[in-house]
């Protein structure tokens, strides 16, 4: 399953944040960047009951720079 994080603002330190980290059994994997948005690859076991596109939003927002920042996680 792949999601798009699509943000103007600490765009890289979103990436670093989820590219090779699990978050609540769903691991995130860096595909490509394609201006705002980026793609990641997500993957776990038992990935079709959790919803990846919130878990990385909350891991996001749980940062100090994710606090104040604007930008969106899709499902694509």
């Amino acid at each position: 399953m792949r999601i798009v994080v699509k943000a103007p603002l600490m765009a890289d330190k979103m990436k670093d944040l989820l590219d090779g980290n699990t978050f609540k059994g769903v691991q995130y994997a860096f595909v490509e960047k394609t201006g705002m948005e980026m793609t990641f690859e997500a993957s776990g076991e038992g990935i079709e009951s959790l919803d990846p596109a919130a878990i990385a939003k909350s891991a996001i927002k749980d940062t100090e720079f994710g606090k104040g920042i604007f930008f969106s996680v899709v499902e694509k």
